[in-house]
């Protein structure tokens, strides 16, 4: 990823995503690192409805034909998906069930 911003002037800084520590926080998702070569660091803190807006934002047909255009991008993410899906379901399907009942015997 490129950051950039008026200050930089015409400088473009690269962000390495995979390099970036990731830490799930009660109410957001957080993103940590350093832009070398400046040695800046950052965070990037997303809600759910930032997350909810960038994923319909990767859901556009014009998303997903750049991303099948380029070899080892969309076919790998896919397959990840489809091996933690089948356990992100059962994980909600928990937390739906028994997370519902452990919060009504607490208020009991």
């Amino acid at each position: 990823m490129i950051v950039w911003s008026r200050g930089l002037g015409k400088q473009r800084l690269p962000l390495e995503l995979a390099d970036a520590s990731l830490q799930v926080e009660p109410e957001q998702l957080m993103m940590e690192g350093t832009i070398e070569p400046v040695c800046w660091r950052y965070a990037i803190r997303l809600g759910p409805d930032d997350l909810r807006d960038f994923l319909a934002l990767m859901a556009n047909p014009a998303v997903a034909r750049f991303l099948a255009e380029r070899p080892g991008v969309l076919l790998p993410f896919v397959g990840r998906l489809l091996r933690v899906l089948p356990r992100l379901v059962l994980d909600i399907i928990y937390q739906k069930t028994f997370g519902r009942f452990g919060r009504t015997q607490a208020a009991s």
